[in-house]
């Protein structure tokens, strides 16, 4: 059969995806994927119901999640791929994050109401399978007509800095490499065009044991995308591909960005051998 790719940076309702783990499954399937990676920010809640749906489907399941992180003041969000979600280090602290982001989202609330701009936090929650964050208070803001847009909103009152933004805790990047490794995943840095020096932050995160780069990704043009890739053959890491799609119409679709059979196949076999190491069952021919 034909291989049509890997998508391997998507989020759902979980996160601030705006489809469900099963509806981004199927939208997986109709662009005619052949695996798709689920990576919810800071979360693995909707990995049963999307590897659920991958089994019924065909499509092979890669469980993943995405860390909120920093190097050296920076924001650096790393991607833990072909992770075992029920590694009770990464676990417990996932659960600490959610908590922290649920009150990062009533704290940031509370700042849009003091400014006048009051939101219903129930009906918040209630749109939200995981802990809110930013996304969806945008939503809510379009949705009451106080701005136009979810950029509008950011950019008057959810940017950081901004009169309603509340920092949320991050990992230290050297944490997260280690927090992925311990649950048996690969450590894959996502989008690096979003680095101001993306060499300097590879550089260190190799030492600290970096497996991989995103070099294709819904933000980086021909241009930069050849860049990653040389990053990536100097530093002798695995490359990756992701569209980050979270459902939203005015953003790439899932499978925009795929990675082709070559590459997947050597992403599919350090996971095999990073789970035998750990002592876990080896990943099988479709995924963990």
């Amino acid at each position: 059969m034909r291989f049509g790719g890997a998508d391997l940076h998507a989020h759902s309702t979980w996160s601030d995806g705006q489809d469900t783990p099963r509806e981004l499954v199927r939208k997986g399937v109709a662009a005619g994927l052949s695996a798709l990676a689920l990576s919810d920010h800071d979360g693995t809640l909707g990995l049963r119901e999307f590897e659920d749906g991958c089994g019924e489907s065909g499509l092979t399941a890669v469980p993943g999640v995405e860390l909120s992180a920093q190097h050296r003041g920076e924001d650096a969000h790393l991607l833990g791929l072909f992770i075992d979600a029920a590694e009770e280090g990464l676990s417990s602290s996932l659960e600490v994050f959610r908590r922290e982001r649920e009150r990062r989202g009533d704290a940031m609330i509370e700042r849009l109401s003091d400014l006048g701009f009051p939101v219903d936090a129930e009906a918040v929650r209630n749109g939200v399978a995981g802990a809110f964050g930013r996304p969806h208070l945008a939503r809510a803001m379009v949705a009451r007509r106080y701005v136009e847009s979810e950029e509008e909103a950011f950019d008057r009152f959810l940017r950081k800095g901004g009169p309603a933004w509340v920092p949320k805790p991050k990992w230290e990047l050297t944490t997260a490499i280690s927090a992925v490794h311990r649950a048996g995943g690969l450590a894959v840095l996502a989008h690096p065009v979003w680095h101001a020096d993306p060499e300097s932050v590879v550089r260190e995160a190799k030492r600290a044991g970096l497996d991989g780069l995103e070099v294709w990704h819904s933000d980086h043009d021909r241009e930069t995308a050849e860049k990653m890739a040389e990053l990536a053959a100097r530093y002798g890491l695995l490359r990756s591909a992701g569209s980050d799609c979270h459902g939203d119409p005015d953003r790439r679709p899932v499978g925009w960005c795929r990675l082709q059979e070559e590459d997947w196949r050597r992403l599919l076999e350090a996971a095999r051998e990073t789970w035998a190491a750990s002592g876990r069952t080896p990943v099988g021919p479709g995924g963990p």
